[in-house]
Protein backbone atom coordinates (compact mmCIF):
# COMPACT_ATOMS: atom_id res chain seq x y z
CA UNK A 1 0.00 0.00 0.00
CA UNK A 2 1.24 3.42 -0.85
CA UNK A 3 0.86 6.54 1.29
CA UNK A 4 -1.97 8.01 -0.78
CA UNK A 5 -4.12 4.90 -0.36
CA UNK A 6 -3.44 4.80 3.39
CA UNK A 7 -4.41 8.46 3.74
CA UNK A 8 -7.66 7.97 1.81
CA UNK A 9 -8.55 4.93 3.93
CA UNK A 10 -7.78 6.96 7.05
CA UNK A 11 -9.96 9.75 5.69
CA UNK A 12 -12.89 7.35 5.24
CA UNK A 13 -12.37 5.89 8.73
CA UNK A 14 -12.30 9.34 10.33
CA UNK A 15 -15.44 10.35 8.38
CA UNK A 16 -17.23 7.31 9.79
CA UNK A 17 -15.97 7.97 13.32
CA UNK A 18 -17.01 11.62 13.10
CA UNK A 19 -20.57 10.52 12.32
CA UNK A 20 -20.96 8.43 15.46
CA UNK A 21 -22.83 10.60 17.97
CA UNK A 22 -21.31 8.92 21.03
CA UNK A 23 -17.82 10.04 20.03
CA UNK A 24 -17.83 13.72 20.86
CA UNK A 25 -14.79 15.53 19.57
CA UNK A 26 -14.94 19.12 18.41
CA UNK A 27 -12.20 19.07 15.81
CA UNK A 28 -13.32 16.37 13.38
CA UNK A 29 -13.58 18.94 10.58
CA UNK A 30 -10.00 20.11 11.03
CA UNK A 31 -8.73 16.53 11.04
CA UNK A 32 -10.67 15.73 7.87
CA UNK A 33 -9.41 18.83 6.06
CA UNK A 34 -5.80 18.23 7.10
CA UNK A 35 -5.99 14.59 5.99
CA UNK A 36 -7.49 15.74 2.68
CA UNK A 37 -4.79 18.36 2.20
CA UNK A 38 -2.04 15.83 2.86
CA UNK A 39 -3.64 13.19 0.63
CA UNK A 40 -4.11 15.69 -2.17
CA UNK A 41 -0.60 17.09 -1.86
CA UNK A 42 1.13 13.71 -1.63
CA UNK A 43 -1.01 11.97 -4.23
CA UNK A 44 -0.02 11.62 -7.85
CA UNK A 45 -2.99 13.35 -9.43
CA UNK A 46 -1.27 14.31 -12.65
CA UNK A 47 -4.05 12.70 -14.67
CA UNK A 48 -6.65 15.27 -15.66
CA UNK A 49 -9.50 12.79 -15.28
CA UNK A 50 -8.58 12.08 -11.65
CA UNK A 51 -8.49 15.78 -10.87
CA UNK A 52 -11.86 16.41 -12.50
CA UNK A 53 -13.43 13.52 -10.57
CA UNK A 54 -12.14 14.93 -7.29
CA UNK A 55 -13.34 18.46 -8.15
CA UNK A 56 -16.81 17.22 -9.11
CA UNK A 57 -17.01 14.98 -6.03
CA UNK A 58 -16.04 17.90 -3.81
CA UNK A 59 -18.94 19.92 -5.18
CA UNK A 60 -21.58 17.25 -5.76
CA UNK A 61 -21.14 14.92 -2.78
CA UNK A 62 -22.69 17.22 -0.15
CA UNK A 63 -25.54 18.15 -2.50
CA UNK A 64 -26.50 14.58 -3.35
CA UNK A 65 -26.01 13.25 0.16
CA UNK A 66 -28.75 15.53 1.49
CA UNK A 67 -31.33 13.56 -0.49
CA UNK A 68 -30.53 10.49 1.63
CA UNK A 69 -32.34 11.97 4.62
CA UNK A 70 -35.65 10.57 3.34
CA UNK A 71 -34.47 6.97 3.88
CA UNK A 72 -35.82 5.81 7.23
CA UNK A 73 -33.39 4.90 10.02
CA UNK A 74 -30.06 4.95 8.15
CA UNK A 75 -30.56 7.90 5.79
CA UNK A 76 -29.45 10.68 8.14
CA UNK A 77 -26.44 8.66 9.28
CA UNK A 78 -25.29 7.94 5.70
CA UNK A 79 -25.85 11.61 4.88
CA UNK A 80 -23.62 12.60 7.76
CA UNK A 81 -20.87 10.16 6.74
CA UNK A 82 -20.92 11.46 3.16
CA UNK A 83 -20.89 15.07 4.38
CA UNK A 84 -17.82 14.36 6.50
CA UNK A 85 -16.20 12.54 3.60
CA UNK A 86 -16.94 15.53 1.38
CA UNK A 87 -15.05 17.74 3.83
CA UNK A 88 -11.94 15.63 3.32
CA UNK A 89 -12.43 15.48 -0.45
CA UNK A 90 -12.70 19.27 -0.51
CA UNK A 91 -9.35 19.44 1.26
CA UNK A 92 -7.94 17.10 -1.40
CA UNK A 93 -9.34 19.34 -4.14
CA UNK A 94 -7.71 22.42 -2.65
CA UNK A 95 -4.33 20.68 -2.35
CA UNK A 96 -4.51 19.31 -5.90
CA UNK A 97 -5.42 22.76 -7.20
CA UNK A 98 -2.52 24.37 -5.33
CA UNK A 99 -0.07 21.73 -6.61
CA UNK A 100 -1.31 22.33 -10.17
CA UNK A 101 -0.89 26.10 -9.80
CA UNK A 102 2.57 25.61 -8.32
CA UNK A 103 3.50 23.38 -11.25
CA UNK A 104 2.44 26.07 -13.69
CA UNK A 105 4.27 28.87 -11.90
CA UNK A 106 7.58 27.16 -11.29
CA UNK A 107 9.83 26.26 -14.19
CA UNK A 108 10.21 22.59 -14.95
CA UNK A 109 13.39 21.01 -13.65
CA UNK A 110 15.50 19.44 -16.32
Amino acid sequence: MNLERILVLLLVAVAILASIPKIMFGSWGIILVVLGLIAGGVGKSGDTTDRIVIYVAAIALPVFSNSLDVIPTIGPWVNQVLDHLATGVQGMAVAIFLVAVYGRLMPASQ
